[in-house]
């Protein structure tokens, strides 16, 4: 059974391709048949592998079901680690998507004949929220979602006190949860 797990979060800088690239090479590392799928226009996980960032056809090709994305994977430098490389077209995606009648469904129908292939699928998603991001939310089976923690959060009265070295830390009496924008004190 393969498991699709994509790296998403609307902001940009947050660790979504470190994410997806090292925990796509760690599968592959422990023997798991592993592809990462690079969403992003801007290619950052095909660059990061060395594989030019060009789709046969393109993004709209491959949506309409016209490539078969088999033909269009990529192998790695590392054993059992596949890549479905990025298109710049990939920024038209969501103009592609919307002439469909279920265009959240289009991603996961890309990715169905590839389902036997791998045990795992990681979606190396773009900073967006967008029918893309929906499609992507259909796909996969969980999100992954970084956020950068913040050392702390906006200082409520009595809540922080200074360090010695004259920055604010937080409270011991401060518990942490993680929210949309990191860490906050609650």
């Amino acid at each position: 059974m393969t498991i699709v797990l994509a790296t998403y979060n609307i902001k940009g800088g947050v660790g979504k391709t470190s994410a997806a690239v090292n925990l796509a090479y760690l599968a592959s590392r422990e023997g798991a048949r592993t592809l990462l799928w690079d969403l992003d226009p801007q290619g950052a996980s095909t660059y990061l592998f060395r594989v030019r960032p060009k789709v046969r056809g393109g993004g709209r090709k491959l949506v309409r079901l016209k490539s078969d994305p088999g033909r269009l994977i990529k192998g790695t430098d590392y054993e059992g680690l596949d890549l479905l490389p990025a298109d710049f077209s990939y920024r038209h995606m969501d103009l592609v998507l919307k002439r469909f009648k279920r265009p959240t469904q289009r991603l996961a129908r890309v990715l169905e004949p590839l389902r036997g292939d791998y045990d795992y699928v990681f979606l190396d998603c773009p900073p967006s929220i967008s029918l893309v991001s929906e499609s992507v939310f259909e796909a996969a089976d969980a999100l992954l979602v970084p956020v950068i923690p913040r050392r702390c959060p906006r200082a409520r009265s009595g809540s922080s006190r200074r360090s010695s070295t004259g920055g604010r830390r937080c409270s011991r009496s401060s518990r942490w949860s993680t929210g949309a924008n990191g860490f906050t004190a609650r």
